[in-house]
Order: C-alpha cells, then sequence, then structure tokens
C-alpha cells in the first residue's frame, strides 16, 4: 500500500480494493470484495449438476444454504462459472482446483447459470465437484456480479451473451465473512490453457490454508442468522 503525498498534505493510503472498485465503476457493477459479509442463499436440490460434496446429510435436502456448506467448519471457496458459447467446460481445470483446495484445509462449490446439458458430456466420468445451477442468476445478482439492466455486452467486447455474470472467486470464512476475492472483469479466466499458472490460483490457495489456520483452532461459533 503506498501513500499520495501532495505539497504538505498527507493524503490517505491508496488501498488496492478502491482501485478494484474504480474498476468496477467502469461497468456500472459493485461486486463485494474482502471485508464484506457474504450474503444468504439457498440452492435448490434440483439444481444440482453435480453434487459430490453435498453429498451424506445434504443429499437428500430439498434446499441447501451457504450456512450448511459452512457448517463443515471449512473455508468455502465460491466461484461463479459460466460457459461461453463454442467454448468446453473448465471441468479438469476445476477438478485440479478442487483437489489443491482442499488439500488447503476448504472446499469448492461451483456456481453457474449454464444449463446441465452444457455439462453433460464433460461429466460423464467420475468426479469430485460440487456444480449447482444458479437459476436467473439470483446468487450472482446477490454478490453484485449480474445487472439485467447493465449487461456486459455493453461494456466488453465479444461478449453476446444477455445473462452473463462476472466471473469470480471468493473464500469464505466460517463465520461467513469474505476472507479473500478475484473478480475477472476482463472475461478471461477460463480461456486460458494454463490455469493453473494464474497468478491468482496461488493466491487463493493461500487464502484458503491462512483462512483455514485461523478458523481450525476456534470453538465452534460460527451459525450466522440470516
Amino acid at each position: 500500500m503506498s501513500t499520495i503525498v501532495t505539497g504538505s498534505t498527507k493524503l490517505r493510503p491508496v488501498n488496492p480494493d478502491d482501485l478494484l472498485s474504480a474498476q468496477s465503476r467502469h461497468y456500472g457493477y459493485y461486486p463485494l470484495i474482502k471485508g464484506n459479509t457474504a450474503p444468504s442463499f439457498y440452492l435448490h436440490g434440483q439444481d444440482g449438476i453435480a453434487r459430490h460434496l453435498a453429498s451424506g446429510t445434504l443429499s437428500n435436502e430439498l434446499f441447501i444454504s451457504i450456512q450448511d456448506f459452512l457448517d463443515y467448519q471449512q473455508p468455502l471457496v465460491l466461484t461463479f462459472y459460466n460457459g461461453r458459447q463454442g467454448q468446453e467446460p473448465a471441468v479438469k481445470a476445476l477438478e485440479s482446483l478442487q483437489a489443491d483446495i482442499q488439500v488447503m484445509g476448504g472446499r469448492l462449490v461451483v456456481l453457474t447459470n449454464t444449463s446441465a446439458r452444457y455439462f453433460k458430456k464433460a461429466l460423464r466420468h467420475q468426479n469430485n465437484l460440487t456444480i449447482f445451477y444458479d437459476r436467473d442468476n439470483a446468487i450472482a445478482e446477490l454478490f453484485g456480479l449480474y445487472d439485467a439492466f447493465n449487461p456486459l455486452w455493453q461494456w466488453v467486447s465479444g461478449v453476446e451473451q444477455d445473462d452473463l455474470p462476472l466471473p469470480a472467486f471468493y473464500v469464505i470464512s466460517p463465520d461467513r465473512q469474505i476472507a479473500w476475492h478475484h473478480i475477472d472483469y476482463n472475461l478471461l479466466t477460463y480461456t486460458n490453457d494454463n490455469f493453473a499458472q494464474q497468478p491468482f490460483v496461488r493466491d487463493l490457495l493461500t487464502a484458503v490454508y491462512h483462512t483455514h489456520q485461523r478458523y481450525s483452532y476456534q470453538p465452534v461459533q460460527y451459525r450466522s442468522v440470516s
């Protein structure tokens, strides 16, 4: 964090999050960022595209809340993934990321506004992913990643879909605080063949590890009241 000095007046430090907010205002979007509280939401059981981690006690639930995942007392990595027309689903990249997140003490849940049909072929083999359909981008909207009245195609060249939200990754602690975020304003996250080598992936895993360490030795008292 650097400090701006003008004449004899010392202005406040430049916060990287302020720069991020300035960039988001360019699109007219105000997504949630580190330090915010993740909103409450529910997933409909029938919208589960791949439900490996929603097995056991959650497998027969009609509705699954964010708190149900946080009750595992592990950092929750929530990613908003949306397949682009003409692109293969990035299932292998997500599976690799899931494995790394588990090693660091967390779990991954993927939300997408892309239908199950898009993933059908890629998910034929056994996988360990949890993917839920975000119907009408309802959850993406809660996180400030989607605005039906301000579609991204107005801002980003090459985007033709009316319902495309900003891709994003969030690390959420057991007390529902957002410990880390990455928002892909350029919509390039999954166009890179070397997904695992992107700098934000290392930062994400580091955030999961530190969040896991911070909460793993504390009493279980994180249940939030919606």
